[in-house]
């Protein structure tokens, strides 16, 4: 037909290059949120009607979880556990602002649970005065299904309800990320206004291409 050709067997095709991998790591920055803790959604069999992760008062075991203050790492990507405290071991989100060290990051890592499939923004804010609406999904902590591409973080063997311990009810917190485009010095995360979502850790991540460009050591 008019207008369209053919690749027959016969003809080259596209031509794939295989670039060696780069020796240096990225650069991560573990970005502390214990001054944002706002809600309790790990306890222990001591105090199950503390959890708040839903409206029903589920939680996740606290013991099939780290300790509050360890540095861990998920999928190669290192984050700080939140310092629990008796409010909180979580950021409910409500749009609450992160101060971060001013710079250029490719990728914001969080371990995040949600009361149900949820999708919403985060705002990246910037020194030029841009700000960024950048989605991000968090899939349901019951349910177990990545609906949004993540990875599991943590999966328990059983749920805490208020007054007892479901045996064989797993739970899931994922590992999501969220890309940050804009080549200009980020300083400040807004998250989202959706209760439903609940942060545990935050981590970013600034790539090799990104510290080349300001002429950084790699």
């Amino acid at each position: 037909m008019a207008g369209n050709s053919v690749l027959t067997a016969n003809e080259p095709g596209p031509r794939v290059h295989r670039l060696p991998a780069a020796a240096s790591a990225p650069e991560f920055r573990l970005i502390g949120i214990d001054d944002l803790l706002n809600n309790r959604a790990t306890t222990s069999v001591s105090d199950l009607d503390s959890g708040r992760l839903n409206a029903w008062g589920n939680s996740f075991p606290a013991e099939e979880l780290p300790t509050p203050g360890a540095l861990i790492e998920v999928a190669g990507i290192p984050f700080t556990w939140a310092n629990a405290h008796a409010k909180g071991d979580n950021v409910r989100c409500e749009g609450q602002v992160i101060d971060i060290p001013p710079g250029q990051y490719d990728w914001i890592y969080l371990l995040a649970a949600s009361e149900r499939r949820s999708e919403d923004t985060i705002w990246a804010h910037y020194e030029d005065g841009h700000a960024d609406r950048l989605r991000v999904g968090v899939s349901d902590f019951l349910d177990g299904t990545p609906a949004f591409g993540e990875l599991t973080a943590f999966r328990t063997s059983r749920m805490h309800y208020p007054h007892h311990v479901q045996e064989r009810l797993p739970t899931t917190m994922w590992l999501t990320r969220v890309g940050m485009p804009r080549r200009g010095i980020a300083r400040s995360l807004r998250l989202p206004r959706l209760v439903a979502m609940h942060v545990f850790a935050l981590t970013l991540v600034t790539g090799i291409d990104v510290r080349r460009a300001e002429g950084a050591a790699i």
